[in-house]
Formats: C-alpha cells, structure tokens, sequence
C-alpha cells in the first residue's frame, strides 16, 4: 500500500468513525475519555463544555492521543492512533458548524458561554490492523 492510499484509508477511517478516546494527561497520568468527532481532512473536532476537566487538562498540556475506528472485536479491522496539538475554541463560527441538537444534554445550545470546540491537529497518524499491511504505518505532519 503506498503512501497516498494510505492517507485514504486514514480519511476514510476518520470520515465514518466518530466516537473515538481523547486521552489527556492530568499531572503525570494519562485520562481517556470517549468523545465524538468530525473532520474536516486529519484535523478532528470535537465539542465540551469550558467546565470540564479535559479543557483544563488541555490548558496545562496541549498534548493529546486519540484513538478511532476499533470496531467488532478489532481482529482484522483497521484502526487509527493520533498524537494531537488540541487548542481550545470559543469563536461562534466553530461553534455553530459543529453544534448538534443532541448536546443540548449538556449545553444550552449554539450560543451557551460554556460550549467550546475543541481542535485536534495531528501530529502523527498511525494507520494500524489494515489487512493490506505488514504492521503499522505512520504519517507524519
């Protein structure tokens, strides 16, 4: 598999998966936390709300991983693992292209002062488990 195809399979994999594991650290221990996630190409977004500890977690290290994809028991079943740079965005632009009604569980809507998305830019993807490759392969940003 070359080097463009595999970006593909990365792309299709991040187009069809969208709940995924964003794991933070918090002081010296890593936390996971399943998320949602849209894509715009490798950069992900995903939303929280300002009081959560992952935003404060981000704050103090803007190193995140991000795993998405696994599915069915995995065997045979490709999946991606993301090293990010996550940044946190309050601008009502992102904000209202990645509002849903169904975080209206945890936020008042598109203009809540607590709603934020959350940027992941990739630093590294791996592509993992594909049937076509020997092992993993990596892309580097």
């Amino acid at each position: 598999m070359n080097e463009q195809r595999i970006k593909e399979e990365v792309l299709r994999i991040l187009s069809e998966h969208k709940v995924g594991t964003l794991s933070t650290m918090k002081g010296d221990q890593p936390f996971a936390r399943y998320m949602i996630f849209r894509n715009e190409e490798f950069t992900l977004y995903t939303i929280s709300s300002k009081a959560t500890e992952k935003v404060q977690d981000i704050y103090n290290n803007c190193k995140v991983h991000i795993l998405l994809g696994f599915e069915g028991g995995g065997f045979g079943k490709p999946y991606i693992d993301m090293t990010a740079q996550a940044t946190i965005h309050d601008d009502q632009e992102l904000k209202d292209r990645f509002w849903h009604d169904n975080f209206r569980k945890y936020l008042e809507g598109p203009d809540d002062p607590n709603y934020i998305v959350i940027r992941c830019q990739p630093k590294t993807i791996r592509l993992i488990n594909h049937p076509e490759l020997n092992g993993p392969r990596t892309i580097t940003f």
